[in-house]
């Protein structure tokens, strides 16, 4: 049996995605497809447009047979968490043979080569990143520079800038789930895709492959209602543009939690701010001091960015304040982020051969009810689960109604 798997959002899933996991899936010649997805919050530090079961049942009608929840300490955290997280759930089903991605250089061997770099981790390559960071340059940028002034003198396969690969999202994904494959001796084999269409950041509006961040910015900027004519549609697959326009919920964007990160500036000191995740003294000082200063989630995020803190960085500490997501948990998994169940969100049922193979092979359990959680999980995985729990009950608040699902409660999506 093959098996490929993906490490995705898909928020929300759009064409682009469709033509991965179809060409992906010939390419490997896998039998099934099995999605390791981010929760309700996402990596780049904001909620998902729509909840996790509805981009469940998206990703399920668009060529997936198995969803998986990516636990939200590792989707919301740094790409190499967020990679080591989403490659540890699949190696750990004990089924997954190929691990697909997207990348804009879909050069394998130049993306192994910088993934071997940055595992060595040379004397020069340390000095030249401490060099960038005390220019005042954010780790990415210093990093990408170090990376690229290192490697420059290597005989590398390839013909392709450096700088350029370590420039581009997915690449930065791409080689971080390379370094995850190595680190936990996977025999998964990687195949990376060259990407189509807009950039992962691209919020311009474009005929053909669009990308999801474009369709965000269209649905937070315009007011219309969502018809068969409107860009949105020319970018879905019908059956996900089907669940979108029938969405019983408002969509949500970071502003929306604005509230909330508020109330914790107001409540919280210095000390305790620089707790949560991706915070530090220093930022924390600056959020304690400006805290009067603060309008929204996202007008607060440009007022703190600098040259050495990126928006995206701040973004993901005021998410980490909100889910109440420390430092100290990343800590506690030895930054292994080693995933210690499957936690499944749906499935299609022509896909019984697969879970039943999961069963057999799989190192960690499988979970298809929240409510089986404490019969089949450590005490310190059920400490995980529970705050996947707790970020689905602070994304449903927003919602302002009593008829929603919490996790406990709403049912597997299956097909």
């Amino acid at each position: 049996m093959k098996v490929l798997g993906i490490i995705a959002e898909y928020n929300p899933f759009h064409l682009g995605h469709a033509y991965q996991i179809e060409t992906l899936k010939k390419q490997t010649q896998a039998d099934y497809v099995i999605i390791a997805m981010s929760g309700n919050f996402v990596q780049r530090g904001a909620p998902a447009l729509v909840e996790k079961f509805t981009r469940t049942h998206m990703a399920l009608t668009g060529g997936a047979d198995l969803v998986l929840e990516l636990p939200v300490l590792s989707a919301t955290a740094s790409a190499e968490y967020f990679a080591l997280g989403g490659v540890s759930l699949l190696n750990n089903t004990g089924v997954v043979t190929h691990l697909g991605f997207g990348a804009e250089h879909a050069n394998l061997s130049l993306l192994q080569q910088i993934s071997d770099a940055l595992i060595e981790n040379p004397p020069e390559l340390e000095i030249q990143l401490k060099s960038y960071l005390k220019e005042g340059l954010s780790f990415p940028s210093a990093r990408a520079k170090a990376l690229t002034s290192v490697l420059s003198t290597m005989a590398l396969q390839g013909t392709e800038d450096i700088s350029c690969v370590l420039a581009s999202p997915n690449n930065i994904l791409g080689i971080e789930y390379l370094k995850a494959l190595a680190s936990l001796s996977s025999p998964i084999v990687p195949v990376p895709l060259s990407r189509k269409g807009q950039g992962y950041h691209d919020t311009d509006i474009a005929e053909g492959f669009c990308s999801a961040s474009a369709i965000r910015a269209h649905l937070k900027n315009e007011a219309e209602i969502l018809t068969a004519n409107t860009f949105v549609a020319s970018s879905m697959p019908a059956a996900c543009f089907d669940l979108l326009q029938n969405y019983p919920h408002p969509f949500l964007f970071e502003d929306d939690f604005s509230q909330l990160v508020h109330y914790k500036l107001l409540t919280e000191d210095s000390a305790t701010l620089a707790t949560y995740a991706d915070s530090s003294i220093d930022l924390a000082n600056r959020m304690y001091h400006g805290k009067h200063s603060f309008a929204s989630w996202t007008q607060f995020c440009e007022l703190l960015k600098a040259k050495n803190t990126t928006y995206t960085r701040i973004s993901r500490l005021l998410l980490h304040m909100i889910l109440n997501l420390k430092s100290e948990d990343y800590v506690s998994f030895n930054g292994t982020m080693q995933i210690p169940y499957l936690r499944v969100l749906g499935f299609r049922k022509s896909s019984a051969p697969l879970l039943s193979a999961i069963k057999e092979n799989a190192t960690v359990p499988l979970l298809t009810s929240v409510s089986n959680g404490e019969k089949q999980l450590s005490f310190k995985a059920m400490e995980l689960l529970q705050k996947d729990i707790t970020a689905s009950d602070i994304y449903h608040m927003m919602f302002a109604t009593n008829d929603t699902l919490n996790d406990y409660r709403h049912p597997l999506v299956i097909l």
